[in-house]
């Protein structure tokens, strides 16, 4: 009877363990960029920063920002682009299309964000 009560608590306890790792995890460490690219549009000035990102964590992310710095052919900072989904979920892909104002060359990840 003690074995059985012993072994019960140490199985508790460590569900009890798992589960608060678990709700420590933080959405912010689970989001990947796998790639993205400029995808230029026929009408000047309408273009976008296109690409995937998946959540490779265990966790739902509610929401989810990338914002990305814009430049021209010749290098110079010409403004930014950002997308946002919610609730991507453990395993998800979410593709991304950030709108990309005025005669953009390349872009560059500033940074993602889930919470």
């Amino acid at each position: 009877m003690i074995f059985r009560l012993t072994v019960l608590l140490v199985l508790l306890g460590y569900g009890l363990a798992s589960s608060a790792a678990f709700a420590g995890e933080s959405p912010r460490q689970h989001v990947r960029v796998a790639s993205y690219r400029v995808e230029r549009d026929v009408t000047p000035g309408r273009n976008k920063v296109v690409g995937t990102l998946v959540n490779v964590g265990r966790i739902r992310a509610h929401v989810v920002r990338i914002s990305f710095r814009l430049f021209d052919a010749t290098g110079r900072t010409i403004g930014g682009a950002t997308d946002e989904v919610r609730d991507l979920q453990p395993g998800q892909t979410w593709k991304f299309h950030a709108l990309a104002r005025g005669n953009v060359s390349r872009a560059r990840l500033l940074r993602v964000e889930a919470k």
